[in-house]
């Protein structure tokens, strides 16, 4: 059986991966997030600022999307391959059985059943069962895939939960509104007399999709990234029982 279809289309799906994490979590050069040093000329005193690069968030967008398009390709691929490998000619209506729920998937496999054989079908159900705990984030992968794809493309919505000075012995905490950022690029944290110390800073931040249904996951790295294992455990599970 040739998977080298699904197989290269999760690599692909991890090349936009890595592009999201250069994009958004660079190792050099201007972060996502950054905080500046001000002093008012007026009061003299010293204040900081939280500033979000929202035009990263927007060209993260379609990169996100490839990647999640990638993985449902993939995973389409693989009920292709099957049904290749059982001498059918090209379905342009077989899909992988998807399903959020059991019931859902179970309706989807015996709809396609015919077409990929009771053995590959059992071999797929298996799989899913093994990786039960990322299919949630697959079916996120779907979404958003979809959304990309057939209406818009899903936002990466960035919060920032606090920032914490690293003084020696202990950490100075500023906390940041939940909504802050949610039409705002930056948040005034901190204003004093007294300029903070030159210390390293830690900055607690974290990512959201908007859109998805209530119930699956937000974080596009958690999405992506369970994803990626469900694929491989598919790929894996229908590699060893055709060899």
């Amino acid at each position: 059986m040739n998977l080298d279809d699904p197989r290269a289309l999760l690599a692909r799906a991890r090349k936009h991966f890595a592009e999201l994490n250069a994009l958004l979590h660079p190792q050099d050069g201007p972060r996502l997030w950054q905080t500046r040093e001000r002093r008012d000329p007026q009061t003299g005193e010293w204040f900081y600022c939280l500033h979000l690069d929202r035009q990263r968030l927007i060209e993260a967008k379609p990169i996100i999307a490839d990647s999640a398009t990638n993985i449902a390709s993939a995973l389409d691929h693989v009920a292709a391959a099957i049904a290749k490998a059982n001498g059918h000619d090209r379905l342009k209506t077989l899909y992988f059985p998807w399903g959020l729920t059991d019931e859902d998937f179970d309706k989807k496999l015996r709809k396609v059943e015919d077409v990929l054989g009771a053995e590959m079908s059992g071999v797929l159900a298996a799989a899913r069962t093994r990786h039960r705990h990322e299919v949630h984030h697959v079916e996120a992968a779907k979404q958003i895939s979809n959304s990309g794809k057939h209406w818009e493309l899903m936002a990466s919505d960035g919060t920032a939960h606090g920032i914490a000075l690293n003084v020696p012995g202990r950490q100075r905490i500023f906390q940041i509104p939940a909504d802050a950022f949610a039409e705002a690029d930056a948040f005034e944290f901190h204003r004093g007399a007294v300029r903070l110390p030159s210390v390293p800073i830690s900055i607690v931040i974290g990512q959201a999709i908007d859109g998805l249904d209530e119930g699956l996951p937000r974080s596009p790295d958690s999405i992506l990234e369970c994803s990626f294992r469900f694929v491989e455990g598919v790929i894996a599970a229908v590699a060893e029982a055709a060899a």
